[in-house]
């Protein structure tokens, strides 16, 4: 996947750290016009380092990494999350997996925004009296500024003054509301945009007929990443994104690309508030997977095994999980049910059920899975029957309680722990709904408590960045755009529905946040940080600078905070930030200042990190 693969960021000079003193014992941040290093402590690294074990990350058996670097440059070996800072337009940080291994939960109650601990550094600090932070509102039903700041955060793909003001007007609760109920959103605008990316809204059979079918993975890519910027639908847009995840089928899997569409709309974001049970049997039937899992090959007749690939993942993956009670006696009677299960033809897709292919099995005979009998049901209907049988088991609630908890509250959560049992039985209790499971979860203390204990993960962190730098949507840009998406995701280690094997991509901080994947977020941050490059009035900085014009930096620092963020910078955070960049709190703004380069540090920060 080359997630953590940094050597185009080394060689193309966009990671250029100063030579340093390696005897200073504490953070020290060197600003000039082409570079930036920062370190803490003895937890130091050269360049040559990190290039190597960065590639070691991406592959085990890589060839070593020849450098030209000097080898006195620089860069940090080991930093907590919480304490990096970086410079504009070059990254130079190493960050361990140990570092943002989550802390022991804290008893449910609202926690403070993540705050960023930087020692002092070397440049004289200004004497100026720094103003303030600006006291931004709660909400009309008597929610603080943070506890708004947290939802719109957590529940959509990155805040917007626009989405915050929304969810002000109405409260948090009638807001999660509205976005469960998705379907009487206007998305119009996410409508058009999709226009320019004709292959995400094909069939497989029209897709087939296309000239270049294979642009299909780039064109489901850039709009998945669209509908993440765009879309009015936000909470909508993440629940298709974790659902597409607990179902996953890889894109890149030759026979499933051009069914994966089709897949996309009528299986994962058809159902993806919907009855569990409706979407197991839609994703069982789904061409994509039946292809990409080769159940379409499988057949019991004539003295042959069935395939038994999609029966053990979906008992592993999508419905009681892996401690489900299941054995394997188990799986091989799902598969022997399921035989036959296939498709039409591979091009045009279209699920068919093949009578001649199927075998009842072990269970003609007798039996069980986990607690399911025919009953004198065969072919379809059997299959049928059991899949809505596995949806409803205790297990199945659980196990779907528990993902979910983790990617909208934290790691930390544990599948005994009271919210996860609260969200299962709301999901038993509604024979399968996903709303009330996903309405339990938001509206709980846990998830109340958990602002700043959710890394975003790279789909997220480059969503959220253009979202924070309000870029619209330009038509006549939408290769750029489709370019950018597939390049960067790429190095940062998620492309949309790119995820090789059946499990989806991972839900775990640490994953997330090795030192090449650090470094990649860091520059893609430079390089988000005027919408890639996208002219006015597709990126505007006055747009978010607001008016009248700043009157200093430290002026033009805080209202990009507010407007990229939401909330003010720590107070360290931003004292670091004037200080790289050899500016003080009352250095005159000018019309000629580099707001694109405040916007990097912002978005560099550790409070963009997190969810």
């Amino acid at each position: 996947m080359g997630v953590h693969d940094v050597r185009a960021s080394h060689q193309s000079g966009l990671i250029q750290p100063d030579k340093v003193n390696r005897s200073e014992t504490f953070l020290k941040v060197f600003f000039t016009s082409n570079s930036r290093a920062i370190w803490h402590g003895d937890a130091i690294a050269t360049v040559a380092d990190l290039r190597k074990s960065t590639a070691m990350e991406s592959s085990p058996n890589a060839a070593p990494v020849t450098d030209s670097e000097d080898d006195t440059q620089t860069i940090p070996r080991t930093l907590n999350r919480r304490s990096v800072l970086l410079g504009a337009g070059v990254a130079a940080v190493a960050a361990t997996a140990a570092a943002c291994t989550p802390t022991p939960a804290p008893p449910p109650a609202p926690t403070p925004t993540p705050t960023t601990s930087v020692p002092p550094t070397t440049a004289a600090p200004t004497t100026t009296t720094l103003p303030p932070p600006a006291i931004q509102p709660g909400s009309v039903t008597g929610e603080t500024a943070a506890q708004v700041l947290h939802v719109a955060r957590r529940l959509s793909f990155g805040q917007t003054p626009a989405l915050l003001a929304e969810i002000r007007a109405i409260g948090t609760t009638a807001w999660i509301d509205r976005q469960l109920a998705w379907q009487s959103i206007d998305d119009s605008v996410v409508d058009g945009i999709l226009r320019s990316y004709p292959r995400s809204l094909m069939t497989a059979t029209e897709i087939t007929d296309s000239a270049e079918p294979w642009r299909t993975r780039q064109e489901m890519a850039a709009a998945t990443v669209a509908r993440a910027v765009w879309s009015s639908r936000q909470l909508h847009e993440l629940l298709v994104d974790f659902w597409s995840n607990h179902l996953n089928v890889d894109i890149n899997h030759d026979l499933s690309t051009r069914h994966k569409p089709t897949d996309d709309r009528d299986v994962i974001r058809r159902h993806s508030t919907g009855r569990f049970a409706d979407m197991l049997v839609a994703s069982a039937k789904s061409p994509a997977m039946l292809l990409y899992l080769d159940q379409a090959l499988s057949r019991a007749d004539g003295g042959r095994l069935p395939i038994e690939n999609y029966a053990r993942e979906m008992l592993e993956l999508h419905t009681v999980g892996v401690d489900g009670g299941y054995d394997e006696t188990d799986v091989k009677e799902v598969s022997y049910l399921l035989s036959g299960w296939s498709v039409v033809n591979r091009n045009d897709g279209g699920f068919q059920f093949r009578p001649q292919w199927h075998n009842m099995g072990p269970l003609a005979a007798g039996g069980d899975v986990l607690g399911w009998r025919p009953n004198g049901l065969t072919g379809v209907a059997a299959g049928e029957s059991l899949l809505v049988h596995l949806a409803r088991h205790p297990k199945t609630a659980t196990h779907l309680a528990h993902k979910l908890a983790v990617r909208f509250i934290g790691d930390h959560i544990l599948p005994t722990d009271n919210v996860v049992t609260a969200a299962a039985q709301a999901y038993i209790a509604n024979d399968t709904a996903i709303t009330p499971m996903v309405r339990s979860l938001l509206l709980s203390p846990e998830f109340r408590a958990s602002a700043g204990r959710k890394m975003r993960r790279p789909i997220e962190y480059f969503a959220g960045n253009l979202r924070a730098v309000q870029l619209q949507w330009d038509p006549a840009r939408a290769t750029n755009f489709q370019s950018s998406v597939m390049s960067q995701l790429a190095l940062l280690g998620q492309v949309p529905l790119a995820w090789e094997t059946p499990d989806g991509y991972p839900d775990n901080d640490a994953r997330w946040t090795t030192a090449g994947a650090m470094v990649a977020r860091w520059n893609l941050a430079t390089l988000g940080s005027n919408g890639f490059g996208a002219p006015a009035p597709q990126f505007d900085a006055a747009r978010i600078l607001g008016t009248p014009v700043p009157t200093t930096a430290g002026e033009a620092l805080d209202r990009a905070a507010i407007a990229l963020l939401g909330e003010p910078l720590d107070p360290t955070t931003r004292a670091a930030i004037l200080s790289a960049s050899g500016q003080t709190n009352t250095t005159v703004w000018k019309a000629t200042s580099n707001a694109r380069a405040v916007f990097a540090y912002v978005l560099q920060t550790p409070q963009n990190q997190m969810r």
